[in-house]
């Protein structure tokens, strides 16, 4: 398990100093249908394994991955769309940052004693933190403390969690459900996440953070169709936010073991399947195993050994409801094992070729 980047760095190199919709390549009035396709685009495109090695794929896979992470969620987006970058903030807290724009705006003519330009020197950091600035501001524990007392302390998002699991080829295709340990912050039984104890000094359970780091289990579903890479978010269950804020996120990153038989490329499926020669000359139906079980297939007469055979909507689920993938059949065939039984046969069935199948290979 690692912690992701709780003071922000990573989502104000991805969001804050880089649009996301310049990063998915969409207006900002695109529809989620819109920044979906893009997204599948760009992520077929940068996808590690397409890119083998390369560092600068695997960074751009990340940028687009953070970017439909929160493009594509309507809270978050809304979020984006009204503060920019500093909504990505590890702590960021909407309602908080409309209250201090509105300070702002009210400090800028000259109200509550606070200057224009002391207003503007504190930024939406600095608020939502109880930071300090040059122009004498610390936040809204200053701004309100008259009020509320220097107690309160600003709400604060609880961090995000990842999580690495490995799953088994047929469960990346099926989808399946795992149990998984972790160690997260949790609000402090001791004092209810308030931070103070009795007499009202610092909780010394907590030490007078309200938050204290404890282990947990939890099941979680793994949807159909992810691949090695694939980001599963699971809202809500990171680590608890303070003060009421509510909590980060986790984010289930998954990594597949390869099957012995199957071949997967993006959504579609292949296997390479043995036929007789009679079923390569004359045709047949033959059953071929498939993730949702036997299907039957049509070998048309003359098949040639390696021919790829389609079945339609047979392959993996796409992990945004778009169409299934296809499952494709090699087609091999296979001689038989004594020979010795169908010498005269073989012979017979020689006098059919027209001309030599290497008629025409050079090099």
């Amino acid at each position: 398990m690692a912690r992701r980047d709780t003071d922000g760095s990573s989502a104000r190199a991805a969001g804050k100093d880089r649009d996301l919709y310049a990063v998915l390549g969409v207006a900002r009035d695109a529809t989620a249908d819109q920044i979906k396709k893009a997204y599948r685009k760009l992520a077929r495109k940068f996808h590690p394994d397409v890119n083998p090695g390369d560092k600068g794929a695997e960074e751009r896979f990340k940028e687009v991955s953070r970017a439909h992470d929160v493009l594509s969620d309507e809270t978050q987006r809304q979020s984006y769309d009204e503060f920019g970058g500093d909504a990505l903030q590890s702590g960021f807290d909407p309602a908080k940052a409309r209250e201090f724009k509105r300070w702002q705006q009210a400090a800028g003519r000259g109200r509550g004693g606070f200057g224009g330009r002391r207003a503007e020197a504190a930024g939406f950091e600095d608020v939502l933190r109880g930071g300090g600035t040059t122009g004498g501001f610390h936040g809204f524990e200053d701004l309100f403390g008259g009020v509320f007392g220097r107690s309160a302390a600003a709400p604060r998002r609880g961090s995000d969690l990842e999580v690495p699991i490995r799953v088994e080829f047929m469960e990346a295709v099926r989808g399946t459900s795992r149990a998984i340990s972790l160690r997260r912050p949790e609000t402090c039984p001791a004092c209810g996440g308030a931070a103070v104890g009795a007499g009202g000094q610092p909780c010394t359970r907590c030490g007078g953070d309200g938050i204290l780091e404890a282990s947990v289990r939890l099941n979680v579903k793994i949807p159909a169709g992810v691949e090695t890479g694939s980001r599963v978010r699971v809202a809500g269950k990171g680590g608890a936010g303070s003060h009421g804020a509510p909590a980060g996120d986790i984010y289930i990153v998954v990594e597949v073991n390869e099957h012995p038989l199957l071949e997967r490329k993006g959504r579609d499926l292949a296997l390479e399947v043995p036929i007789t020669v009679g079923e390569a000359l004359l045709g047949a139906s033959i059953n071929v195993p498939t993730p949702d079980g036997d299907v039957s297939l049509k070998i048309p007469p003359g098949t040639q050994s390696g021919r790829r055979l389609r079945l339609r909507g047979k392959g993996v689920p796409d992990l945004h409801g778009g169409a299934r993938g296809d499952f494709y059949v090699r087609a091999m065939v296979h001689v038989p094992d004594r020979a010795d039984k169908v010498g005269e046969a073989v012979q017979q069935l020689e006098t059919a070729y027209q001309r030599s199948p290497r008629h025409g290979l050079a090099l």
